[in-house]
């Protein structure tokens, strides 16, 4: 980088520096500065200049322009589009209007540990300062793979810890009451209620069931998909969140309600509509072809709920599933099993009170089963 200067005319000097490829438009970038004086001074000026160039090399690179070019990434990788609108979301709303305009070269982990510090400040969880913390992990990084930064920041910045709070979950008693109430709102979506119950489902997972996901024969209920929505996408099918594909037995209360749908959708036929050849368990067209919103049964419990002083959301029927069968002794793989989580750690870490209990229980139940000798003396 040893720059060019030339005399335009008597005692006026143009000097020019290359400050190296812009990286996303591939084009050269040039430092210039025009002084007056003798050859010694344009020489000792271009010295400064090509120093001054080093230095803003790569740093014309702001974090806003990274995270345009991140999500254009994104959406050609394939990535889920609710993923996509989550960074999208934390990005606008927590990120960019603090370090946008900030150098990606010249960012600090200070520059992210403030930032972090300034969210929980304003009333934000440490989890969604740690989804922060992964958003920019993941773009920076991103960034690295593309030769924009020698390291990612990142890495180095200590998002603060998330505490897990116990899962809360409706009784049986009181999931009895809502699925009553729900009932006389909508059978329809007393039934996505009960089956997320019964099998532990997520919501999405629910509502994208098809007709050809049960198996009458053997009693089993397939789990291959979700339903997701973004404003820019609407509504859309996808895989499960861990990618995978689970079955669950079905008994004959969970048969009851997948087959109440079943017949509750036929009876569109008479009504002149023709079904299509797969339609879902829980439609939101006349024919089965398109799914619920998912929207749609997340207000209705909620406003279930709230009709009945209930403190609940549709996500802990998750938990009531969890909770219940741990309390019943069941073992954490089989509870894993059941809700499609990729390893037991989640719920080690979600479900931690519970086992809690089921392990003094365990005490107890191996201090009836030993028989200590009657010297041993407590006093």
């Amino acid at each position: 980088m040893a720059g060019q200067k030339k005399e335009v005319r008597s005692g006026v000097w143009k000097l020019r520096v290359s400050a190296g490829k812009d990286p996303v438009t591939g084009k050269y970038i040039y430092v210039s500065k025009t002084i007056h004086g003798g050859p010694r001074l344009a020489d000792q000026e271009l010295a400064k200049l090509v120093v001054s160039a080093k230095n803003e090399r790569g740093s014309g690179i702001l974090l806003g322009r990274l995270f345009d070019e991140f999500f254009d990434f994104c959406d050609r990788s394939g990535l889920a589009p609710k993923t996509i609108f989550g960074y999208r979301e934390i990005a606008r709303n927590h990120i960019l209007p603090s370090l946008g305009g900030r150098s990606i070269e010249k960012l600090s982990a200070r520059d992210l540990d403030e930032l972090y510090r300034r969210m929980l400040d304003v009333g934000q969880s440490t989890s969604r300062v740690h989804h922060a913390h992964a958003v920019l992990s993941r773009a920076l990084g991103q960034a690295m793979k593309w030769g924009w930064v020698e390291k990612n920041v990142a890495k180095l910045a200590t998002p603060p810890t998330v505490k897990h709070a116990p899962a809360v979950a409706p009784t049986p008693e009181e999931l009895g009451k809502i699925l009553t109430a729900a009932w006389e709102r909508s059978p329809q979506l007393a039934a996505v209620f009960a089956v997320c119950a019964l099998t532990g489902t997520r919501r999405g997972e629910a509502l994208a069931l098809r007709w050809s996901d049960y198996d009458a024969v053997t009693k089993v209920l397939t789990v291959a998909r979700s339903v997701g929505y973004t404003p820019k996408d609407g509504i859309y099918v996808k895989s499960t969140k861990t990618h995978s594909v689970r079955r669950i037995a079905v008994d004959e209360n969970l048969e009851d309600v997948v087959i109440s749908q079943m017949n509750a959708l036929r009876k569109n036929i008479e009504l002149g509509f023709e079904l299509v050849s797969d339609p879902f368990l829980f439609p939101g067209s006349p024919d089965g072809s398109s799914p619920l919103h998912p929207d749609t049964p997340s207000k209705l419990f909620r406003k279930v709920c709230d009709s009945l002083g209930l403190p609940y959301h549709l996500h802990q029927l998750r938990h009531f599933t969890a909770t219940e069968l741990i309390a019943a002794d069941f073992d954490i793989r089989t509870v894993g099993g059941r809700l499609g989580h990729a390893n037991s750690s989640v719920l080690l870490k979600v479900y931690a009170h519970r086992l809690e209990a089921r392990d003094r229980a365990a005490t107890e139940y191996l201090s009836s089963r030993v028989f200590m000798p009657k010297s041993i003396d407590r006093t």
